[in-house]
């Protein structure tokens, strides 16, 4: 039996059952139908628009192309400038513009506002290897304080990108 048999049984089966229905019972059903419908095309346009939104964010950032710019070079030799000088804190801006950057791009992964699977197929590499170069960098920073006793607390620095290269990392990955 073929796709089209079932269709015309069950079409002929519901046309028998309605010369029995009621009209209250032909609301009922039509009103049922008609939700079910707009909740369907509901989660479809919330699952396109999460896509065109991460899309957006992807495809817009003129201060990650800058960042990633300055640090490149930084990242592919894994090392650090001298601290205290120009070149630092011109790497030290670049850095954190793409810190910047990845940590909206998670935080809204976590948040589900931007769709995860299409983050991780283009940026995962990318945000893997900041991490990883990054990393004692952002466990500086979470240290320091700058306002002495002042200073808010700052243990949660960069945790939606660390989060998020934890559940993508491979096992042979495992970052301190």
């Amino acid at each position: 039996m073929d796709l089209i048999d079932v269709l015309v049984s069950c079409y002929y089966s519901i046309i028998d059952w309605s010369e029995t229905l009621k009209s209250q019972q032909a609301i009922l059903i039509t009103g049922t139908l008609a939700t079910t419908g707009w909740i369907v095309s509901a989660s479809l346009s919330r699952k396109l628009s999460r896509k065109q939104h991460t899309m957006s964010a992807l495809l817009a950032d003129d201060e990650l192309k800058k960042g990633a710019k300055i640090i490149r070079q930084y990242v592919q030799d894994d090392k650090y400038p001298v601290k205290c000088s120009d070149e630092y804190e011109n790497w030290h801006n670049g850095m954190r513009k793409c810190l910047n950057y990845y940590e909206f791009l998670c935080s809204g992964i976590l948040r589900k506002d931007f769709d995860e699977e299409l983050i991780r197929i283009n940026e995962r590499h990318n945000l893997l290897t900041v991490h990883q170069y990054a990393y004692s960098y952002i466990e500086e920073l979470r240290n320091k304080k700058p306002h002495g006793d002042k200073t808010r607390d700052r243990s949660r620095l960069y945790l939606s990108i660390e989060t998020v290269a934890r559940k993508w990392e491979k096992p042979w990955m495992r970052f301190p």
